[in-house]
């Protein structure tokens, strides 16, 4: 929430890269969250009758963040823009939502960006 809050007042757009955690990434960490095997996750996909995967687009494209999924496979690409044709519920939003509480302090990232540590906005310094 405090880099979401940093980038709205600073003028930058929050990005979402790799909203699906990487599930096929030969650089996948074991200790990785396998966000498409999340039941909440799966309950909404099952009740709008789309992919886990299009749920978690779906869930950052409604808050407003540049949403950037990875994926080479034709089928795949086109899976992961067709997420217009279901709207999620402010319920399933918030159990969306509720689901970071399950990671500990600071929170749950897929892709580290320690790389970019000396940046003056660099937004997680207290992880470096």
């Amino acid at each position: 929430k405090a880099v979401v809050s940093t980038q709205s007042t600073g003028g930058m757009a929050f990005v979402s890269y790799s909203p699906l955690a990487n599930p096929g990434s030969k650089f996948r960490r074991p200790e990785q969250v396998s966000l498409l095997e999340n039941e909440v996750v799966k309950k909404v996909a099952t009740a709008h009758g789309v992919t886990p995967g299009q749920v978690l687009i779906r869930y950052q494209v409604d808050k407003g963040n540049a949403v950037i999924p990875k994926s080479v496979t034709p089928s795949r690409i086109v899976e992961n823009l067709a997420v217009t044709s279901f709207t999620l519920t402010q319920s399933e939003v918030d159990e969306l939502s509720a689901i970071s509480k399950d990671f500990p302090d600071p929170g749950y990232r897929t892709c580290s960006v320690k790389h970019f540590g000396k940046h003056p906005r660099y937004p997680f310094k207290n992880e470096l």
